[in-house]
């Protein structure tokens, strides 16, 4: 009975070995990535990354609200809340109230970036592949236009709708004649500029290192380039 038993074992042994061995030749026979589908996955894994990395201790998010200000041609206004945000106390509460305010921005804008690298159209793949570090996310930021800046709107807006805060409120009052709209389209507009800064970063980061990026066919062809 023992010997039965420990046949067994070692029948079933060897059969998860051969199937070992057989998904690794299959995955080593697998044929080369169409060019097309190799820019698609240097987006979806730049993005993927990108996203996931934006609130990180000096991510994308710090350089957002580093840069988080308005024009000076919004006027006295303007120029008001410019030398507010050198104020420690402002810039630590703004810091605060808008990370959350962006994070849940860029959630609302990630279905339409993975929608976009899924449906992309690649007139010279090749080209994209050769280009500049941030080539392939030049190509995905142009072929969305506004969509991203339109997903992330409705926060900002929202926000400065229903703002009440003893620190930034009366600073934001001053801003009534640009209103919730203006203000939410400002800030809007450098989220957007903050992701696909971390997007770039990521693409470059895997042009670099292409093996790196956990995706071995990606990589070849990377390394091809």
């Amino acid at each position: 009975m023992i010997d039965r038993v420990l046949l067994r074992r070692d029948m079933l042994g060897g059969g998860l070995v051969l199937c070992a061995s057989l998904a690794l030749g299959a995955c080593a026979s697998l044929p080369p990535l169409s060019l097309d589908e190799a820019v698609r996955r240097l987006l979806r894994r730049s993005t993927d990354r990108a996203l996931a990395r934006l609130a990180e201790p000096g991510g994308a998010w710090d350089h957002f609200l580093a840069r988080a200000a308005l024009p000076q041609t919004y006027g006295p206004a303007g120029l008001l809340l410019q030398s507010a945000l050198t104020s420690p106390a402002f810039r630590e509460r703004l810091a605060q109230t808008l990370r959350p305010v962006a994070m849940r921005a860029a959630r609302d804008a990630a279905p339409r970036i993975t929608a976009a690298v899924r449906t992309i159209g690649i007139a010279n793949a090749r080209a994209v592949l050769a280009g500049g570090p941030h080539a392939a996310t030049d190509l995905l930021r142009s072929s969305m236009g506004p969509a991203v800046v339109e997903a992330m709107f409705p926060e900002f807006r929202d926000f400065f709708r229903l703002l009440d805060d003893p620190v930034l409120g009366p600073i934001i009052s001053a801003l009534a004649g640009i209103g919730a709209d203006g203000l939410a389209r400002t800030f809007a507009d450098h989220a957007d500029e903050a992701v696909w800064d971390a997007v770039g970063d990521e693409e470059a980061a895997i042009r670099a290192d292409p093996t790196a990026g956990g995706d071995p066919q990606l990589a070849a062809v990377l390394g091809t380039r």
